[in-house]
């Protein structure tokens, strides 16, 4: 029963940690998700795909008819003097848009909102990137402060082991000067990578919202870490949200060029009504139409505007393939060579600079080597340090950008 109770309050314990655990974490997804619910300018883009939605349903409605009551009453004069009649004519007139011109609005009302509604998930594709990478920023800040808290410690150890010697008299004033200004530099660099934690937090929250990532712990969990071969990219390069956009801004334009060439078309007044003679109490039967002939005005200024549009986003759709094109090949570049950086440095750098300080400490302590081998072990632990942050860093950010690049709807 004892042990029962024992394993019983084990599982409790890993429980209650592991909620604890992810209160206090603060996930990629996570922060992609607050971004998408409080992004001010993703909300803005929301807001112009409703007013393109907005002027989508106007264009929808057909044109509402117009009643029109009359009363006339007409005297005469000569032998018609002294003779009165009263009419009174009452219509109904209905504008008819000749031509499919009704229809051909429509749809280009439709186009535009659908080309609205595919700038949002492009919008969702930039914030995928900044959000990604400011996550990064802010995690491997969060790791470098780590680093520096045991560099300082290590440097303060060395201050303190030189101190020792040199009460002993086996080390000189200017070891212990060199070591405690180094022990400052540590302590600088340590200072300065807490306040850039604040500094990429604050610029993390300004995309996902104030007070989401304070006091949380980020983690490299749910970043993309899967290098995508060369294939694989150029592969999906024309089936992305941004080609996706600017092709459905193509269709738009398209379908706007077909509507302002049918906005020639007029369109026809049928009124119909009834008309009532007061002196005999007859009535009769009124119908009319009416229309603009398009003579002159034939819409040849909004039609050459329509279709410079359409070339200019044609172009730009040109243009914006072959950017794409060039940042993701900068990107995989980045990737492969950040890979294999990372990747050394953690194998066989780093071990290597670490045994190094390791092996300039216990020789100093020996009488072995002098303060600058020692010095110059620490250097190049920092240096190598540093180096394997900023590339692993690197690494991830040319992941995320790849990732948005080549993000679908």
């Amino acid at each position: 029963m004892i042990r029962l109770y024992w394993w019983i309050s084990v599982v409790l314990f890993f429980v209650m940690t592991q909620g604890v655990h992810a209160e206090n974490t603060l996930r990629f997804a996570r922060a992609l998700d607050w971004a998408f619910q409080n992004n001010p300018e993703l909300q803005a883009q929301i807001q112009k795909a409703n007013d393109i939605k907005g002027r989508f349903v106007q264009n929808s409605q057909f044109l509402n008819p117009s009643i029109r009551l009359e009363g006339e009453n007409i005297g005469g004069s000569g032998s018609f003097k002294g003779f009165e009649s009263a009419e009174t004519t009452l219509s109904v007139t209905q504008p008819i848009p000749l031509g499919g011109k009704w229809h051909t609005l429509r749809q280009a009302s439709y186009a535009q909102y659908q080309a609205m509604i595919i700038s949002i998930q492009r919008k969702k594709a930039e914030l995928y990137i900044a959000v990604g990478e400011a996550y990064i920023d802010v995690l491997y800040a969060d790791k470098w402060h780590r680093v520096t808290k045991k560099l300082t410690r290590l440097n303060e150890n060395i201050v303190e082991d030189i101190t020792r010697r040199k009460n002993a008299g086996a080390s000189a004033e200017l070891d212990l000067k060199l070591a405690q200004i180094a022990l400052g530099e540590a302590r600088i660099q340590q200072s300065r990578a807490c306040r850039a934690i604040k500094k990429k937090k604050a610029f993390l929250e300004r995309l996902i919202g104030k007070g989401h990532a304070d006091g949380k712990i980020l983690e490299d969990k749910g970043l993309p870490h899967y290098g995508m071969s060369w294939t694989e990219i150029t592969d999906s390069i024309g089936n992305n949200v941004f080609v996706a956009e600017k092709k459905a801004q193509l269709s738009a334009k398209r379908a706007a060029i077909t509507a302002v060439k049918k906005d020639v078309w007029p369109t026809l007044q049928f009124q119909l009504g009834g008309r009532h003679f007061a002196d005999d109490n007859e009535n009769a039967l009124v119908i009319a139409t009416s229309s603009s002939l398009p003579v002159f005005d034939r819409n040849q200024g909004k039609i050459l505007s329509s279709e410079a549009q359409y070339t200019q986003t044609l172009q730009e759709l040109r243009a914006l393939q072959l950017e794409l094109r060039q940042k993701l090949t900068a990107s995989f570049l980045d990737m492969r060579q950040n890979l294999e950086e990372s990747q050394r440095v953690k194998k066989e750098l780093l071990p290597l600079a670490k045994k190094a300080a390791a092996l300039a400490q216990k020789g100093y302590q020996q009488g072995l080597y002098t303060y600058i081998d020692l010095s110059n072990a620490m250097r190049v632990l920092f240096e190598e340090e540093r180096h394997y942050q900023s590339s692993h860093a690197r690494l991830d950010k040319a992941m995320i950008r790849i990732t948005g690049y080549l993000r679908k709807e």
